[in-house]
C-alpha cells in the first residue's frame, strides 16, 4: 500500500474489549508482568463527541486472533520497520503501530501474543528502551481521516520501579498528523486504576 503499512492479515475480528494495563519497562531487557487485565466479549465502538472544540473521546484496545494462531496483537512492518499493530475502536479507530519485536509463542502470564512488554516468549520487545515511545496511528478521529492519513502518539510510560504508577497514568500527546489529521492537537491518559483511556482533542483552526 502507498502508506507503507503491512497490516494484520486476519480480518475476522473477535472484537474483544481489552483495555490492558501493563507495567512499562525502563529498558527492554527484563519482562514486566501485567498489572490488571479485563476482557469482555463484544466490544462496542464509542462515538466521538460532536461538540465544539475542545472535544473529549475514549477508545478501547481490541485483542484479535493473530496469524500465527495466537491471540493478542499482530506482528507486522511499517516502512520496513518491524513492530506490532494495536487495534483501536472508539473515537480513535484504526491500527496503532509500535516499533519492536514480537517474540514467538504466548506469554507465561496471560497466554497472549505480543501484548506484554519484555523479551520472553510471546512478549513484545520494544525497539527503544526508556519511558518514552513514538507510535504511528493509521486511524480516524471521530470519523475524520482517510486511508493514508496518520498521526504520531508520543507516549510517556510510568517507570517500572516503585512507585509503579505515579498518579496511575500513562500519558500521550498527538503530533505530526498528515492529510485530514494535519491539524489534530490534544493529549490523553490511560488510567491504571479503572483502565479507562480518555483524551481531549481539537483540530486547530476549526470552530
Amino acid at each position: 500500500m502507498s502508506d507503507g503499512f503491512r497490516r494484520p492479515t486476519w480480518r475476522q475480528s473477535v472484537s474483544v474489549l481489552a483495555v490492558l494495563a501493563t507495567t512499562a519497562c525502563a529498558g527492554s531487557g527484563s519482562p514486566t508482568s501485567p498489572a490488571l487485565m479485563n476482557a469482555a466479549a463484544g466490544s462496542t465502538a464509542i462515538a466521538g463527541s460532536s461538540a465544539t472544540a475542545p472535544q473529549t473521546g475514549t477508545s478501547a484496545i481490541v485483542l484479535e486472533p493473530t496469524s500465527d494462531g495466537g491471540f493478542g496483537f499482530e506482528a507486522g512492518e511499517l516502512n520496513g520497520v518491524s513492530g506490532r499493530f494495536v487495534k483501536l475502536e472508539g473515537t480513535i479507530t484504526g491500527y496503532n503501530f509500535e516499533p519492536g519485536e514480537c517474540m514467538p509463542g504466548s506469554d507465561p502470564f496471560a497466554g497472549l501474543s505480543c501484548v506484554l512488554f519484555g523479551d520472553g516468549p510471546g512478549m513484545f520487545k520494544r525497539a527503544h528502551a526508556g519511558n518514552t515511545a513514538f507510535t504511528t496511528c493509521n486511524c480516524t478521529v471521530d470519523g475524520i481521516g482517510g486511508p493514508d492519513d496518520s498521526f504520531i502518539l508520543k507516549i510517556s510510560y510510568p517507570p517500572a520501579t516503585p512507585p509503579n504508577y505515579p498518579d496511575g497514568f500513562t500519558k500521550f500527546t498527538f503530533q505530526d498528523g498528515t492529510g485530514a489529521l494535519a491539524t489534530l492537537r490534544g493529549q490523553g491518559t490511560l488510567n491504571f486504576t479503572d483502565l479507562s483511556v480518555n483524551f481531549s482533542y481539537h483540530f486547530a483552526g476549526r470552530p
